[in-house]
């Protein structure tokens, strides 16, 4: 069975690939940063040597291309874990003892994995392809070389301005409406979306051709609020398909709950639905485990004397993730850029307290830290 640790090896994997990419941007145009340092007015010739960005633009590309076929590759493996989970859930074990299923069946499930996998590889092989590479690196050279008219001492605050921002930002990617994204959590929320798709949809395939009448949502103690009142609750599928539709539903017990806007397993949920037969199956949750979840979400945690559920702490937890990154990655530019060791000590100071912040809240929630997701390429730890 592929468990929520395995789960989240297999994605730094992929983000370590996108990570060593994103070191691969920094670099080339810290190099041009320098260079574009070194122009004045007696030596404009020199800007000849910037004819290079085409090159360098080709090679991050190109680098970024070969991270993304890895990246399919390894996809392909962690959804057909999920299949394989999902075919000897002990849910369906003893129905399909007496059922089995046929091959046509078996495949129609297979297939559904597949399809999703090839989306995903083809939305992974899209990200790529609307990643600002060659937008976000001519504009910071075009920006260092323009500073170079205000002089050195000009230029070194220029340059340190134009660091930052590409640290912070990082590969970013440009939706149609004009949004833009890290690459990196853009990467991850696709390879969740799928896992989350194919666990819902392949338990409800099997579901259906075994005759199941219901489903059960699955439940945490972290549940968003929306969800929160549904979660580990079992509907009809004439109720559930109300409930997907944003419609007032009532569970198996008559119980009501008002519609709500986002589909369960859809847009960065993490509940889903699974098969449920209302003859045979056995809940996996009691009420009162169920309460003890809503409790514990709500009993939450104090944090800089304010109140925060267990979900809010998780939030929290991940956007200081993001920020931790966004710190470090600003650190390696200045690192690349000349060793600015002035840039590097803010940056570094920002981590820690970022860090320290990010523990406490690890320790007052309860929740697990994961330290391991705020690592980047080429970082070098400075001390304050």
């Amino acid at each position: 069975m592929l468990t929520e640790k395995q789960l989240e090896a297999a994605i730094l994997r992929i983000m370590d690939r996108i990570d060593e990419v994103n070191y691969l941007y920094i670099k080339k145009v810290a190099e041009q940063l320098q260079i574009a340092g070194e122009l004045n007015a007696t030596s404009v010739h020199r800007i000849i040597r910037m004819i290079d960005m085409g090159a360098d633009i080709r090679e991050i590309t190109k680098a970024l291309a070969d991270a993304t076929n890895k990246n399919i590759r390894d996809v392909m493996v962690i959804y057909q874990a999920v299949v394989d989970d999902v075919m000897s859930d002990p849910a369906f074990s003893e129905a399909l003892k007496a059922n089995p299923l046929t091959r046509d069946q078996a495949d129609r499930i297979v297939w559904f994995a597949r399809n999703v996998a090839t989306q995903t590889a083809e939305k992974m092989i899209n990200l790529s392809n609307t990643t600002a590479i060659e937008e976000s690196y001519r504009e910071a050279v075009d920006k260092a070389i323009l500073a170079t008219s205000l002089g050195q001492d000009g230029y070194k605050a220029a340059a340190q301005q134009i660091i930052r921002e590409m640290g912070g930002n990082g590969l970013k990617v440009v939706y149609e409406s004009g949004y833009r994204r890290r690459l990196d959590s853009a990467v991850r929320q696709n390879i969740i979306d799928g896992v989350n798709q194919i666990n819902q949809n392949a338990s409800l395939a099997i579901g259906e051709m075994l005759g199941y009448d219901a489903v059960q949502i699955s439940a945490h103690r972290c549940s968003a609020p929306d969800h929160e009142p549904v979660q580990g609750h079992i509907f009809y599928l004439k109720e559930f398909e109300k409930m997907q539709n944003g419609e007032d539903c009532r569970d198996i017990n008559g119980r009501f709950f008002a519609g709500f806007r986002r589909p369960i397993g859809e847009w960065n949920c993490m509940h889903i639905a699974m098969s449920f037969d209302t003859k045979t199956s056995i809940s996996r949750y009691t009420d009162d485990q169920l309460k003890d979840f809503i409790r514990e979400n709500h009993q939450g945690c104090e944090i800089g004397g304010k109140h925060y559920t267990l979900y809010q702490a998780r939030q929290i937890m991940r956007q200081m993730e993001t920020e931790i990154r966004r710190a470090k990655d600003k650190a390696v530019a200045a690192q690349l850029n000349g060793n600015d060791m002035d840039e590097r000590w803010r940056q570094q100071r920002t981590i820690n307290e970022l860090s320290a912040k990010y523990q406490a809240v690890a320790s007052a929630s309860g929740l697990q830290p994961q330290m391991q997701r705020t690592s980047v390429e080429g970082f070098r730890m400075v001390k304050v």
